[in-house]
């Protein structure tokens, strides 16, 4: 029985870990044949919904997208966090499953092994069984009620999340392997090297230092065709990944500056450890429950005492990757080429690390105290101590858990008394408590905008979204063209988005906002906040339409997709512009131009400088009345 004892307890873990992944994230909305919508969803579907269709067409992931901000290139840099889940989607659908459904599954898998892999993980590290139970229990705590783990869940910042847990069997493996040198592993740690770095390319911020630290410890031990194994593991995980890699440094002049939020400082770490809120735009609008990462963290320092006083082989490694995680997400904020990365995410990865040392420390301590039968007054102090830090930990689960908290049966003055601090002392005041569980795909207001937008559209202009993630969702959902969306998209294209170019500015004025429309051919405006300098503005928007709170303007005197060359009739798809009926000759398209367009027949495409714009339109020369531009991705 005490030999099974683990393994009840990991099967324990693993299948509360699954009621819990059930919940959050339930199977009447991942197999409800709609894709989660709403915040980064919106984003990760559309990159996923162009990638897949881009496959399909041509054989390729990535595209001219015309649909997006006067044309645009999908498939690189801006999604390089969401190749893992295009190509989960691309084989399940070659398969014959559902876009939506094959897009939500993967929420899934990203979810359900984190108890089995901690498991695994802990006992790569040298842990026994019990101690590899315990880490296996405290990662799922960790994912089910830290606030930035379940954030990035519930938000849709999946692949994250995912490579965030996923390093930490490959660093174990890796480990292993320099200890048994088995073939086998070798090659189990190249696929997982893979696999993690098509889920996000900071995946090798994570693994480069424990790695580099493990590898040049072992130096001169390992023989020459080990050395040149590793380094067939290096390459092949860059080979693997060429798909996306090749095509985005292709396109890599085309990338901005992507230092706009994440950016904490060192007075986040006291902040996140007595739970409150300093800035939401930084940690995200999930409240400050944060007992379990300090459960992870506090027992990883401590248990590096120990293996440094007991010079531990582990201390080195794991020592030198907390820290220089740790520095990143609390210290970023403070150096410019740290903040591109977007530093606080990296308390994640962090918090997942800690939780190997935390539950040998947890062991150890447990083991002592049964060994030394310290006095009375000791277990008195230990009591006091869990019975002052319970009804944290308990706090924190019942947040997300809200169901099993009584609700009052009282009304409260209207407006109730703000006695609670606010976001400050870590509490978002949603009307309703607040489980922070998946919906069914948008809402109401989202679908109906888009059958809206899908019932007027004719293809010869573009809307105009100012609200980002309904930007995003229209270009998910519909075959309009969208300038809007993700604000801090870092593609130079962004130049094409009024509300980018006057974020944090004064509105366009009159006579920027004319300049605006007729440039990018602007036919629809949708706003859904209050924005009474552009309503205003009657001599050039009608309003059409209320649709919930989002209002609708058709342009008074729209514009044209061509320039100089007749009216004719553009009709735009992926990779494609066809011009039926213009004037031929030297003309200009009002379409972002690329490297890889080309025109036919026996035209030629140029870039064609425009105010404003660090891209350019497409300039044709010597256009038949009936041309069309392609995608040669040459």
């Amino acid at each position: 029985m005490t030999r099974r004892a683990p393994w009840l307890a990991l099967a324990a873990v693993q299948a509360v870990h699954l009621g819990l992944v059930l919940y959050f994230q339930p199977p009447e909305v991942i197999l409800s044949g709609r894709p989660v919508g709403g915040f980064d969803w919106e984003t990760h579907y559309e990159q996923t919904a162009r990638a897949v269709q881009a496959y399909r067409e041509t054989g390729e992931t990535w595209s001219y997208n015309p649909h997006r901000l006067a044309g645009q290139p999908s498939g690189v840099i801006f999604d390089a966090d969401n190749k893992g889940w295009e190509a989960w989607a691309i084989g399940l659908t070659a398969l014959g499953v559902p876009l939506p459904t094959a897009f939500n599954l993967f929420v899934w898998l990203s979810s359900i092994f984190v108890p089995l892999a901690f498991f695994l993980a802990a006992r790569g590290f040298g842990l026994g069984a019990g101690t590899a139970a315990t880490a296996a229990g405290l990662a799922s705590a960790c994912w089910a009620f830290d606030a930035l783990a379940h954030l990035v869940s519930w938000v849709g910042m999946v692949c994250w999340g995912f490579a965030a847990w996923l390093w930490i069997p490959a660093l174990a493996l890796f480990r292993r392997w320099l200890e048994t040198r088995r073939p086998w592993r070798l090659l189990l740690l190249f696929l997982l090297l893979a696999w993690l770095h098509m889920l996000h390319p900071y995946s090798f911020f994570l693994l480069v230092v424990p790695m580099a630290w493990l590898y040049l410890r072992e130096l001169r031990a390992l023989r020459w065709h080990e050395h040149l194994a590793l380094a067939a593991v290096a390459v092949g995980t860059i080979v693997a990944n060429l798909w996306w890699i090749a095509p985005s440094l292709r396109f890599w002049h085309y990338i901005l500056d992507s230092g706009f939020y994440l950016d904490a400082t060192p007075a986040y770490l006291l902040a996140d450890y007595l739970g409150l809120t300093l800035e939401p735009a930084v940690t995200g609008v999930v409240a400050m429950r944060t007992g379990f990462r300090f459960l992870a963290l506090g027992g990883a320092v401590l248990a590096l005492w120990l293996w440094r006083r007991e010079r531990d082989p582990r201390f080195g490694p794991v020592a030198a990757a907390l820290g220089a995680l740790l520095f990143v997400a609390y210290a970023g904020g403070w150096f410019g080429p740290l903040r591109q990365v977007q530093p606080y995410r990296f308390v994640l990865p962090a918090m997942y690390l800690a939780v190997i040392p935390a539950a040998w420390f947890l062991e150890r301590g447990e083991r002592a105290l049964r060994e030394l039968r310290p006095p009375p007054v000791v277990w008195a102090l230990l009591g006091l101590g869990l019975f002052v830090a319970a009804p944290r930990l308990a706090r924190d689960a019942l947040y997300f858990l809200p169901d099993l908290i009584p609700r009052q049966t009282r009304p409260l003055p209207a407006p109730p008394p703000d006695v609670n601090g606010g976001i400050y002392f870590g509490t978002i005041r949603w009307p309703e408590p607040f489980d922070f569980r998946l919906r069914p795909e948008a809402a109401e207001d989202f679908r109906a905008v888009a059958d809206f937008v899908s019932a007027e559209d004719d293809g010869q202009g573009r809307w105009l979204v100012e609200w980002w993630m309904l930007g995003e969702h229209l270009a998910g959902h519909t075959d309009a063209q969208i300038l809007g969306g993700f604000l801090e998209i870092n593609l130079a294209h962004s130049d094409a988005n009024l509300f980018r170019r006057h974020a944090g500015r004064a509105p366009p004025t009159a006579d920027e906002l004319r300049a605006y429309l007729e440039q990018y051919n602007v036919r629809w405006l949708i706003l859904s906040n209050p924005l009474p300098r552009l309503e205003s503005r009657t001599d050039l928007l009608q309003l059409e339409t209320t649709i919930f709170r989002h209002r609708v303007y058709r342009v008074r005197h729209p514009s044209h997709f061509i320039v100089g060359g007749g009216p004719g009739e553009v009709h735009a798809r992926l990779n494609r512009i066809a011009v039926r009926g213009s004037a031929g000759g030297n003309l200009v398209l009002r379409y972002h131009w690329m490297e890889t367009l080309r025109c036919r027949p026996d035209c030629r495409v140029r870039r064609v400088a425009v105010p404003g714009d660090r891209v350019g339109f497409i300039g044709v020369d010597d256009a038949p009345p009936d041309f069309e531009i392609y995608n040669a991705y040459e």
